[in-house]
């Protein structure tokens, strides 16, 4: 099937759970898969502590992401990170430009936290953020920082090198990887899971992450073994959260076009409501 541009739909997938942690290798993760007919057949899923050249530290293991990133070659690549700034803060600014000059304009993190508030204080959202009801803003203090590595030391070198297509701002390009911004809470609110709690070292969270994996299952996912212990086993839900992103690149293949209004301030891609009954109760029938 071809996109809107012409271009073959990618038939491989990719999961990005990001950190923006002094120790982001030991809490990002990427999971990876790719279409068999009818299913996503998933094949790998790891910190990105494990990746080619990486390490725990951020300095080491975000270059290595980004390398990592621009070998995927044709792939649709979920990644959990806000790709931009809510209007107020760029003034109308082009993305490409924004993202280009991003370090001079926001040396550090703590200035672009600062910059995404307004002046009584109240954190600035993004049209995209209202629309999907994202649980954080990109200027949350429990967001900022993955907003300010994943602009900088992901997204940023490739542009610079050309490496990928950035949707919406950019048009798809043939035999480079396609990143797409997503957030695994807005997909499991559209999948009617909102309310459940699988973060956490206690049995009820280990639970909730065991019928998770099978939700996933059920809905198209072909999970390995030890993928699956990966996720259950991992109490952070990181592992899990990259799956859920791989989930919805998958998801959303065929639906990548963003009207223009949206495309100037970037778009939180996710699947379909559900109709009828949650997934979550059917799942844990």
């Amino acid at each position: 099937m071809k996109s809107d541009s012409g271009l073959p739909r990618p038939n491989s997938f990719a999961g990005l759970d990001f950190s923006g942690a002094r120790d982001a290798g030991r809490h990002a993760w990427v999971s990876q898969g790719r279409r068999r007919l009818r299913r996503l057949e998933v094949w790998d899923c790891r910190p990105v502590a494990e990746l080619p050249g990486s390490g725990v530290g951020r300095d080491v293991c975000l270059p290595a992401l980004a390398h990592w990133i621009s070998q995927r070659g044709q792939c649709l690549i979920g990644c959990d990170f806000p790709f931009s700034l809510p209007r107020g803060v760029t003034g109308g600014e082009g993305w490409e430009t924004l993202v280009r000059a991003f370090l001079r304009r926001f040396p550090t993190a703590e200035e672009l936290r600062s910059a995404c508030h307004d002046q009584s204080g109240r954190e600035r959202r993004r049209q995209t953020d209202r629309e999907t009801r994202a649980p954080l803003a990109p200027g949350n203090l429990r967001l900022y920082r993955q907003t300010y590595y994943g602009i900088r030391d992901v997204l940023s070198p490739l542009i610079q090198a050309g490496a990928a297509s950035v949707l919406p701002f950019q048009r798809p390009s043939r035999g480079r990887p396609w990143l797409i911004e997503v957030c695994p809470a807005v997909t499991l609110r559209r999948l009617g899971l909102h309310n459940w709690h699988y973060k956490g070292p206690g049995e009820r969270q280990r639970l909730e992450r065991r019928r998770l994996v099978e939700l996933l299952q059920e809905l198209g996912m072909q999970l390995p073994a030890l993928v699956g212990e990966r996720a259950l086993h991992d109490a952070g839900g990181d592992a899990l959260d990259s799956l859920i992103a791989l989930y919805t690149a998958w998801a959303v293949r065929n639906a990548l076009e963003v009207e223009p209004p949206l495309a100037t301030e970037g778009h939180i891609y996710a699947p379909k409501q559900l109709p009828g009954p949650s997934a979550a109760r059917a799942a844990a029938r």
